[in-house]
C-alpha cells in the first residue's frame, strides 16, 4: 500500500511530464499547503490558551480605582483649581481668580481674633465716629473710631431702634483701641482683680478684637449725672441684641460659650462680620469660632448655602492659603461677593446668589 502511494507521489522529472505527472505535482502542492496551514492553526490555538488576558484601557482604569481608593478620596476632598472652577461656575456663573498673597489672610470682616490668634492689623480704615454718625445715638468723645465701612450699618441699626422706641440715650463707649491703649487697660484690670480674673474680661495686648476697628462697646448715657450706665441688653435694648444680625453685627461673647470664646458673656460687645455670617451665627446660635470651623468644611467643590429667605441667599466656601506663594482665589465675576481672611490659614468667600424659592 505504501509502495503504491510512493509510486503515485514520485514524479520522474527526467522525462517529459505527462498530464498525470502535472496532476501529481498540483496534488502535492495542495497537500503540503494544507499540512502547513493546519500546523500554524494548531500552534496559534495552543499559544492563545496559554497567554493571560490583557485588560482593556477601561478595565485598567477600574482596577486602578479599586486598588487605590485613597487616591480618589483625596482628589474629591481637595480638588485642583482646574476641576473646581467648573463646579463653582455651575452655581455662580462666570468666575475669575484673585491672586492673593499669604498676608491677606490677616484682613477682612471675618478675621478671628481671640486668645489663640493675635490681631495683625492696627485699625486700618478707621475714622472718628463723631461728625459722620447719625443723630439717633451718641459717642462718648471724639476719640471713638470705627472702621468707616461699617458705620452705615451701625447707623441703620440704631436709626431703626430710635424709630421704634424714640430712645437716643444709647452711646458707643469704645471702638478701635491701639495696642498701647490695650496694654494700659489690661494692666489696670490686673491691678484691680488679679491676672486670672482680668483675662476673663479683658484681652491681652495684641489679642484684642478692638484693634481691628470692627468692634464696639455700648453704654447708656445717664442724663441726670452726666455719666454712663452699664448696657446689659435688657428691656427695650434687647431689641438691639436680638436684631443686630440683620445689620451684620453679632454679640461676640454670648452666654454658654465661654469655653469656646475664652471670655465671659458681654452683652455690650458687638462685632461686625457681615450679614450672611451674622444671620447664620444667629440662626444656629454659634460663635465666630464655630462659624469659621463650619465654613472650613466647604471648599469650592461643595459651597455652603446660607438662605435667609426672600432674596437673601449666599454661597460660602473656604480656600486654604498657600504659604510663601500666591493663592488663586476663585470668585464670581458677575455677582456681589466678599473675600476675607480668617487670620490663620485661609480665605472665606461669600457670594450673593439669585436663587428663587
Amino acid at each position: 500500500m505504501i509502495a503504491k502511494i510512493k509510486k503515485f507521489l514520485i514524479v520522474d522529472f527526467s522525462k517529459c511530464l505527462t498530464l498525470g505527472d502535472q496532476l501529481k505535482i498540483m496534488f502535492e502542492i495542495l497537500f503540503i499547503s494544507w499540512v502547513l496551514f493546519t500546523l500554524v492553526y494548531i500552534v496559534t490555538l495552543i499559544r492563545g490558551h496559554a497567554a493571560p488576558d490583557i485588560p482593556s484601557s477601561a478595565e485598567t482604569s477600574q482596577v486602578s480605582e479599586v486598588s487605590h481608593p485613597e487616591t480618589s478620596v483625596e482628589s474629591s476632598a481637595e480638588p485642583s483649581e482646574e476641576t473646581a472652577e467648573p463646579v463653582i461656575s455651575s452655581l455662580l456663573g462666570e468666575t475669575q481668580t484673585l491672586p492673593l498673597g499669604y498676608d491677606e489672610i490677616y484682613k477682612g470682616d471675618l478675621v478671628l481674633v481671640n486668645k489663640q490668634y493675635p490681631c495683625h492689623s492696627d485699625g486700618e480704615g478707621t475714622v472718628p465716629l463723631m461728625g459722620i454718625k447719625s443723630d439717633s445715638y451718641m459717642a462718648t468723645d471724639y476719640t471713638v473710631s470705627l472702621n468707616e465701612a461699617i458705620v452705615p450699618n451701625l447707623d441703620n441699626m440704631l436709626d431703626d431702634f430710635y424709630d421704634i422706641y424714640g430712645e437716643s440715650e444709647i452711646m458707643v463707649a469704645c471702638g478701635y483701641r491701639s495696642r498701647s491703649n490695650q496694654e494700659e487697660i489690661f494692666a489696670n484690670e490686673v491691678d484691680e482683680v488679679g491676672e486670672e480674673e482680668a483675662e476673663q474680661w479683658v484681652a491681652r495686648p495684641g489679642y484684642s478684637e478692638h484693634q481691628t476697628g470692627l468692634v464696639l462697646d455700648f453704654t447708656l448715657y445717664n442724663d441726670t449725672e452726666q455719666s454712663s450706665l452699664k448696657y446689659d441688653g435688657t428691656g427695650i435694648y434687647s431689641w438691639i441684641n436680638e436684631n443686630s444680625y440683620r445689620y451684620g453685627f453679632i454679640v461676640r461673647y454670648p452666654y454658654g460659650k465661654e469655653e469656646i470664646t475664652g471670655y465671659n458673656h458681654e452683652s455690650w460687645h458687638f462685632r461686625y462680620v457681615g450679614y450672611a455670617a451674622a444671620y447664620y451665627i444667629n440662626a444656629n446660635e454659634l460663635t465666630l469660632e464655630e462659624y469659621i470651623k463650619t465654613v472650613q468644611q466647604h471648599g469650592v467643590d461643595d459651597p455652603m448655602l446660607i438662605d435667609a429667605g426672600s432674596e437673601d441667599k449666599w454661597y460660602v466656601y473656604y480656600i486654604p492659603a498657600k504659604k510663601d506663594q500666591t493663592t488663586n482665589v476663585i470668585v464670581p465675576r458677575n455677582v456681589d461677593y466678599t473675600v476675607s481672611g480668617d487670620n490663620f490659614s485661609g480665605f472665606i468667600v461669600t457670594a450673593k446668589v439669585d436663587i428663587k424659592g
